[in-house]
C-alpha cells in the first residue's frame, strides 16, 4: 500500500512540475487575489490609522511598502517610509495588501 501511495504522490509531484513549466508558471508567484471588500477594509484601516503597509500588485511589479494617501475616489499613494519612492495606483491594480 506504501509503494503505491508514494507512486502517485510522485506522478502527481511530475505532473505538476511540467504544468508549471509548460505555462511557465512560478510557482511562488501564485498568491490569491484578495476580496475586494478585505482590501477596501484594509485600506481604510491604514488610512485612519496611518498604517505602514505593503502592497503586492497584479501586474507582478515588485511590492510597495510605505504609508497610504488616497488621492481621489479610488486612486492612493503609497510613498515609502524614507520619501523616495512613491506610487500611484487604484483598488483593481492591488493583489494583496499587508500590514508591517
Amino acid at each position: 500500500m506504501q509503494n503505491k501511495q508514494s507512486y502517485l504522490s510522485e506522478i502527481s509531484k511530475s505532473v505538476k512540475d511540467n504544468y508549471y513549466r509548460f505555462f511557465e508558471i512560478t510557482p511562488h508567484t501564485q498568491l490569491k487575489q484578495m476580496p475586494t471588500f478585505q482590501l477596501n477594509f484594509f485600506i481604510d484601516q491604514a488610512l485612519s490609522r496611518n498604517l505602514q503597509v505593503t502592497i503586492q500588485f497584479n501586474d507582478q511589479t515588485p511590492a510597495a511598502t510605505g504609508i497610504l494617501n488616497r488621492i481621489s475616489g479610488d486612486r492612493y499613494l503609497v510613498t515609502s517610509s524614507d520619501g523616495s519612492m512613491n506610487r500611484l495606483f487604484s483598488l483593481g491594480e492591488i493583489q494583496s495588501i499587508k500590514r508591517n
